[in-house]
């Protein structure tokens, strides 16, 4: 270890402290609440293997519930199992929590800090180690994914620990470091794939050090130098034959082959068209300062090995290949997964390290006095810091962005589903059904692993059409994602509770229509940090305004409330019941258009846009208030949209040149509208940085092209779109 003052030490001390505090927290954040759709489905379905594990006392994992014992060609066997394990390990000792999906990549997130300090004092000084671990807390994929239980993260922990343990061992010889890196290696290999990359390049690093530069660090001793490289490589190797014979039993190696040929498609493109076509999620997760810092780094590194003959500096150079191979070998799970290049911000912490010993080392030949050295110091790592700040400033930004999108950020311009509404749905729903129970879900549902996961532990099989419900204990429909002809045959043929748009029907069981509203609130200061920043606190409860509205609508008998109406929504419906009866609903429509603000518009079928409002909160939502001149003649539905007109104040990266549909359609298509009635469209608004704009126009829904498009609604100035909001 270099010799260094006092102040080196006391001051790393205390930025690694605040950086382990800082991202153990971030990672903390939304522990306890449901895990939600997007990427970070992907939790839940570690929850579901191990599951499975305890269930059924397997080795492999398998992704869903099912009645009988899985046999293992059921085994998903793309990558290690060391993951699936840990996890089923934690739930076996806490039980099966929400919590327990996340808590093995929380708890390796927040060491993380620490190994980078360890693995950055090890190959350089303290002050190096420090500011790799505060680079690392501030990168926005690192904060956006701190506690996705998934590959990135175990990976990036365990082969951190790997690499100190080799460093200190070269340096030392002795058997405790030894012990390090081998505990490191063993659980990289089980987490991922790239592993093995990154180790086959320090074992050429190792053996090059042996055969090359014995007496550059002093001592050079051959026995536990030679044992390192043979425990290491038959480590490896067991590894790799462990999992063939595993992957061999399920007869599963053709489907891991054939997985990684579709992950690799598309390679054969130039590295600069890729890295082009994925320029503005690289910016987001990583911002320009960060590529800029990481480039400069690789060549420092490049240089010290060349000039001081430092072959351990090319360990951080060895994760660097690690994330490139990954990255630009794989381009089809790197199109598609905007997680894929995590490893690149293991590499910027160790980048920013070494150039913070470049630079402590280059100023040290010109001012020796120890007031020099102290100012030398503040300096140096004042600007690193100072660096760093600016990338945090992009980091805190996008960690809100990425929980309030599941991780899917932009998603390339698709519609983007939290299921938060789902989620508390099928949380009330678990109770009342029995444990054994099977549910269908219809195609609408768009089934995910969290989905599955909040049920329960019950078996989940995709149903279509509805008219074999009869084969499940309980059928689920997503009424906004079903055909209004189709979505009146459920309801006339079978019993229906619908909760918001989600319909539950009974099977072997009749009745009319019932209806509940799933209300929000915002949480409290400790609901938003433990169980959900980004989600509303939800509740259930019986609506009869809401059970009027789709009995009249789907032809039941359909009662008035007596109550009067107290939300904003029974208050809209409430108008349509004075309407329905003969009456004047002119006093009710004022009221509610007091609550709007502009733009009020007129489509040219007689459809009025009343206006907008819009509420602020952990999820900002706007509705959207439309009044029927009567049913739509084509199978149409209002949508939004949004696009970034100015890119984020005081920041590096680009706007988001993407166009996004923001709004999920009607649970009452505009094809069963009546006229004088007042329908709303609530979209939830996930604010991407920058300024941004939201416009309403109208689609045909499905996919037949023989609709005319000149049919839909438009503007009487002929533009077919509105702007009804800018952030």
């Amino acid at each position: 270890m270099p010799v260094v003052p006092a102040t080196e030490h006391r001051l790393s001390l205390v930025v690694v402290a605040v950086a382990t505090l800082w991202f153990a927290a971030v990672a903390c954040w939304e522990l306890f609440g449901p895990v939600l759709a997007g990427h970070y489905a992907a939790s839940a379905s570690l929850g579901i293997i191990a599951d499975n594990m305890l269930r059924w006392d397997i080795i492999g994992p398998v992704w869903e519930y099912t009645a009988e014992a899985p046999t293992p060609n059921q085994y998903y066997c793309h990558h290690p199992w060391g993951t699936f394990w840990v996890t089923a390990l934690a739930q076996k000792v806490l039980g099966r929590h929400d919590f327990v999906c996340r808590l093995p990549a929380v708890v390796l997130s927040s060491v993380t800090p620490t190994l980078l300090f360890l693995l950055g004092r090890a190959l350089w000084r303290p002050a190096a180690g420090a500011i790799a671990a505060a680079a690392f807390v501030v990168t926005p994929i690192s904060l956006s994914f701190a506690n996705f239980n998934a590959l990135e993260v175990p990976l990036i922990a365990w082969t951190t620990l790997g690499c100190w343990g080799f460093v200190r061992h070269q340096y030392t010889w002795k058997r405790r470091y030894l012990a390090a890196s081998l505990a490191g290696w063993l659980m990289a290999v089980h987490s991922d794939w790239p592993a093995f990359v990154l180790i086959a390049v320090v074992l050429a690093v190792a053996t090059l050090r042996g055969m090359l530069f014995r007496n550059t660090f002093g001592r050079f001793r051959l026995r536990p130098h030679v044992t390192w490289l043979i425990l290491t490589a038959a480590l490896c190797v067991m590894t790799v034959l462990t999992y063939a014979y595993l992957f061999h039993d399920a007869d599963k190696l053709a489907d891991l082959a054939d997985s990684y040929r579709r992950r690799s498609r598309g390679s054969g493109s130039s590295l600069w068209a890729v890295l082009q076509s994925r320029r503005y999620w690289i910016e987001l997760m990583f911002t320009p300062v960060t590529v800029a810092l990481g480039v400069v780094a690789a060549l420092a590194l490049a240089v010290r090995i060349a000039w001081y003959a430092r072959p351990l500096d090319a360990v951080p150079l060895s994760i660097l290949t690690m994330a490139t191979v990954q990255y630009v070998v794989f381009t089809q799970g790197a199109s598609v997964h905007i997680f894929w290049p995590h490893c690149f911000a293991q590499f910027f912490a160790l980048g920013m390290g070494a150039l913070t010993a470049t630079v402590l080392e280059l100023a040290k030949a010109s001012q020796d006095a120890p007031a020099h050295r102290s100012n030398r110091l503040f300096l140096v790592m004042g600007i690193a810091m100072f660096c760093l700040l600016v990338v945090l400033r992009d980091g805190v930004q996008v960690l809100g962005y990425a929980r309030a999108t599941g991780g899917r950020l932009n998603e390339k311009g698709l519609l983007v589903h939290s299921d938060g509404r789902k989620t508390a749905f099928l949380r009330w729903l678990a109770p009342q059904l029995p444990t054994h129970a099977t549910v269908g879900m219809h195609e609408g549902m768009k089934t995910t692993w969290a989905q599955v996961w909040a049920l329960g532990g019950r078996v989940v099989t995709p149903l279509s059409p509805p008219s074999r419900a009869q084969s499940v204990d309980a059928y689920l429909i997503d009424s906004r994602f079903m055909r209004a002809t189709m979505l009146a045959a459920t309801a006339r043929n079978h019993h229906v509770t619908a909760v918001g748009p989600f319909w539950w029907i009974r099977s072997h069981e009749t009745g009319p229509l019932q209806a509940f509203s799933i209300t929000a609130r915002e949480p409290s200061t400790w609901e938003w940090y433990f169980l959900s920043g980004t989600e509303p606190q939800r509740s259930i409860t019986s609506d009869p305004f809401r059970t009027w509205e789709l009995r009249n609508h789907f032809g039941q008998p359909a009662e008035a409330p007596s109550q009067n109406p107290q939300s904003f929504d029974q208050q809209r419906i409430a108008h349509n019941i004075i309407v329905n009866a003969g009456g004047d609903a002119t006093v009710m429509r004022q009221r509610l258009q007091a609550q709007l603000t502009p733009p009020r518009t007129l489509f040219d079928d007689g459809t009025e846009l009343l206006g907008i409002r819009y509420d602020d909160g952990v999820k900002p939502q706007l509705t959207l208030l439309f009044m029927a001149a009567g049913p739509a003649s084509h199978d149409i539905m209002p949508a939004v949209r949004s696009r970034v007109v100015a890119g984020p104040r005081w920041s590096t990266t680009m706007g988001d040149p993407t166009i996004r549909e923001v709004a999920l359609p009607l649970d009452i298509a505009p094809i069963r509208w009546r006229a004088g009635y007042i329908y709303s469209q609530v979209v939830d608004i996930r604010k991407r940085p920058g300024t941004e704009r939201f416009e309403l126009y109208f689609e045909l829904r499905g996919r037949n092209d023989n609709r005319p498009e000149s049919r839909l609604p438009k503007l009487p100035s002929g533009d077919v779109s509105v702007t009804v909001l800018t952030l």
